[in-house]
């Protein structure tokens, strides 16, 4: 069974399908809309190429089979987009690439998604989950912190001439 049909099961407002090249106009816009998200690593807007190429973009060691990009839709509006590697860094180990809220969904709303999405987790065999977040970004702190993630590395990501401080936040699955 693949990933989203099983979140879909544990979902109660909203569905979640993939998203693919079809769909490229409506990544490129959502993530346009989020200028502050970019700004944390890059010194220009997020171009086109930039978000379609998260289409398909792996990290090293990875494959594009280990790829889940979702997006969370509610009344057909994209709310949430979700880039997944599965077992990477290691097995059992779900990275999270983006998370990227809408704004206006309130974090109730975003609470039960991620919730949702570790049961789907637990269900598919995953025992954790790691993801980064920029430090000068409080309100994704806050969040992840609400939601019982615990920081358990601080590091720099570099991209291009920027770099990025961020924490390396974890959820190991009870």
């Amino acid at each position: 069974m693949k990933l989203e049909e099983v979140w879909n099961q544990h979902l109660t407002t909203g569905t979640v399908r993939p998203l693919t090249h079809d769909d490229d106009e409506l990544i490129y816009q959502f993530q346009a809309s989020h200028p502050a998200y970019f700004a944390h690593f890059q010194d220009h807007p997020v171009t086109r190429q930039e978000a379609i190429q998260d289409v398909t973009d792996v990290p090293l060691n990875a494959t594009v089979d280990q790829k889940a990009y979702l997006g969370i839709f509610k009344d057909q509006q994209l709310i949430v987009l979700v880039d997944l590697i599965i077992d990477y860094p290691l097995p059992s180990l779900v990275w999270v690439g983006m998370w990227l809220p809408a704004k206006g969904v309130s974090s109730v709303e975003l609470s039960s998604y991620y919730q949702s999405l570790v049961t789907t987790l637990k269900t598919a065999g995953a025992v954790q989950l790691q993801l980064s977040n920029f430090m000068g970004d409080r309100q994704m702190k806050q969040f992840w912190e609400d939601q019982g993630l615990v920081a358990v590395q601080t590091t720099t990501v570099t991209k291009g001439s920027r770099a990025a401080n961020v924490t390396i936040y974890q959820d190991k699955f009870r």
